[in-house]
């Protein structure tokens, strides 16, 4: 019997009707029911489907890396993703594991050969999407970001927050977990007998031992800690597309530490 997760998502939690997290759970809950697929989880995101990252989406990346998933389950794609290229990301994330979509209320598998083709012209649009974006940007907001000065779109990095004039500061609390993440990491780098997943396990262990938690008193996960290691924002540099300057914001870690986790 194949695995399934579902992965479903609202802008807010008082959407109600055919797009509450409820409708959307029981439309996939019904699908493998009636197609003999075992439901794992579903997995929630209440966030604007425009971000090519979200929690619930590298949730289901890290179960999949760990080779727990067999099929992802969604309600409809422009349910799921507002953005084609965050949809196209993740649609050649799962292709390149062998891992099945399916959208329930569009009847569409990309292991079936007609409904991948039409995923596939979707993963175009978002391509598409792509270079609009690029050539759209304005010289201003490029010159902006060339000073560092830019602010940041969408959600801050876990570590940061803004203060009462929106400039963007150190949270006293969440920087100093970000630090300490960076510092055992470096630390457990040492131990040539830790395999990579024996050494994230160690730091979870150690960060809920101190009583540590992620935004809203969760848990720390891997994803969590993967996308921590690999911010170069922590150190003082930020992208915004393929422009990659200094920024004028507190750092939290140096570079060299960070050099030291990524080597």
């Amino acid at each position: 019997m194949k695995k399934g997760y579902g992965l479903i998502r609202v802008s807010s939690l008082t959407q109600q009707d055919n797009t509450s997290l409820g409708f959307q759970t029981e439309q996939i809950t019904n699908y493998t029911n009636l197609h003999n697929i075992q439901l794992a989880d579903v997995i929630s995101d209440t966030c604007s489907g425009g971000f090519e990252t979200r929690d619930g989406i590298e949730k289901i990346k890290s179960l999949i890396l760990e080779g727990k998933v067999d099929v992802v389950l969604i309600m409809k794609v422009d349910r799921c993703f507002r953005s084609m290229l965050g949809f196209a990301k993740f649609y050649k994330f799962l292709e390149e594991h062998k891992v099945e979509l399916v959208s329930v209320s569009e009847g569409l598998s990309s292991f079936n050969e007609t409904n991948s083709m039409i995923f596939g012209i979707m993963v175009s649009v978002g391509s598409y999407e792509k270079n609009m974006i690029k050539n759209r940007v304005m010289s201003g907001k490029v010159s902006k970001v060339k000073q560092g000065s830019r602010s940041m779109g969408g959600r801050l990095p876990f570590g940061y927050t803004t203060d009462q004039n929106d400039e963007i500061v150190l949270h006293p609390t969440e920087s100093k977990i970000v630090k300490y993440i960076f510092t055992k990491s470096n630390s457990l780098l040492k131990n040539k007998k830790l395999t990579p997943y024996k050494r994230t396990q160690r730091i979870l262990k150690l960060l809920k031992g101190r009583g540590f938690t992620y935004t809203d008193g969760k848990e720390f996960q891997p994803y969590h800690l993967k996308t921590f290691l690999s911010n170069e924002f922590y150190f003082g540099e930020m992208k915004y597309g393929e422009l990659v300057v200094p920024h004028q914001h507190p750092k939290i870690i140096s570079k060299r530490l960070f050099n030291q986790v990524n080597s």
